[in-house]
């Protein structure tokens, strides 16, 4: 005979329960761990549905801060809130590719980028598929759902933003 065995992935936070040690609950399951599943499932439905553009959702993010207007590095990351060694290799491709183009500013250390003609064009055609995968993302989770998913988020980037080292 066979046992049929099956597992829940999605378990409930554990209950608050007085910890012997100090008296207080022990942490509920790791928000970190939880976040980068729910990132990485999250992107994976964008790419899918943003596939005939040829770009990963976080190129897509990078060409929309983009403009005709050069931007300095340093201006692009503390608006992205990334750090600008994470920044700089997500350039490396879109450069490659002559998406975006690279100039030096007025001291020769200061790297700009503006959106070139090719990453306007990619960006207007891949927004059409981000709005298509967002109204998506909208219809399987519901549209209060993910209103009130983006207020919470925010609410804990703001919480969270004085908790850490200024360069963060």
């Amino acid at each position: 005979m066979r046992l049929a065995v099956t597992t829940n992935r999605s378990r409930p936070a554990r209950p608050a329960v007085a910890s012997r040690d100090n008296g207080k609950p022990p942490p509920v399951a790791c928000t970190g761990a939880r976040l980068r599943r729910l990132t990485r499932r999250v992107t994976a439905f964008y790419e899918h549905r943003m596939r005939e553009s040829g770009l990963k959702l976080s190129q897509y993010s990078l060409l929309a801060q983009l403009s005709e207007t050069p931007q300095s590095l340093t201006a692009l990351a503390d608006r992205m809130e990334i750090d600008r060694t994470t920044l700089t290799r997500s350039l490396q491709p879109l450069l490659e590719q002559n998406l975006v183009g690279e100039s030096s500013g007025t001291d020769a250390r200061q790297r700009l980028f503006v959106l070139t003609a090719g990453g306007l064009r990619l960006r207007t055609a891949a927004r059409k598929q981000w709005r298509q995968a967002q109204a998506a993302l909208e219809e399987q989770l519901g549209r209060d759902f993910v209103a009130n998913l983006h207020t919470q988020l925010e609410q804990a980037l703001s919480r969270l933003k004085p908790a850490l080292p200024e360069d963060n």
